[in-house]
């Protein structure tokens, strides 16, 4: 379920995080422990995930790279994994527009970079519509006809 955590800026900076899965228990416990931090250590901050003083966490670069240097992983950014999700997404034939809407990106094009990893779904698309008529029947095909075209062919 969607929990708001704070008012966006702006509709533009709005953005969605769904907590599924995270190593310190449900997204339900973690918020409670996110919320018994801030009221011991920081209960004026209005930042969900907060250092003890109250300044919002905004940058998790050093972590990050701390995390790839154990697990020796090189070259290899944050930003890497927001084209690996969107690949992911788009591989698995998941819309462009949503994929838009999960990685927040402000125009459908910045998505459509994606979409020569689905090539498969273009073809889907396109069969859906070989296979309708122009009145929006399904179109018959006249087997007998195309068996005596091959016929003669032959």
């Amino acid at each position: 379920s969607m929990i708001p955590l704070s008012a966006p800026a702006s509709s533009a900076s709005r953005r969605n995080t769904s907590l599924t899965s995270l190593r310190w228990g449900t997204p339900k416990e973690t918020l409670l422990n996110r919320k018994r931090f801030r009221s011991e250590n920081c209960p004026d901050s209005p930042s969900v995930f907060c250092h003890r003083d109250g300044k919002s966490i905004t940058n998790v670069r050093r972590s990050f790279v701390t995390a790839c240097e154990r697990a020796g992983i090189t070259d290899f950014r944050i930003h890497d994994l927001r084209h690996t999700c969107a690949a992911w997404l788009v591989t698995a034939g998941v819309p462009l527009t949503e994929v838009r809407e999960l990685l927040g990106h402000s125009t459908i094009k910045m998505t459509e970079r994606y979409a020569h990893l689905a090539p498969e779904n273009v073809r889907s698309a396109v069969q859906r519509l070989d296979d309708r008529s122009q009145s929006g029947h399904i179109v018959q095909l006249d087997v007998e006809r195309d068996r005596r075209k091959q016929a003669v062919s032959s």
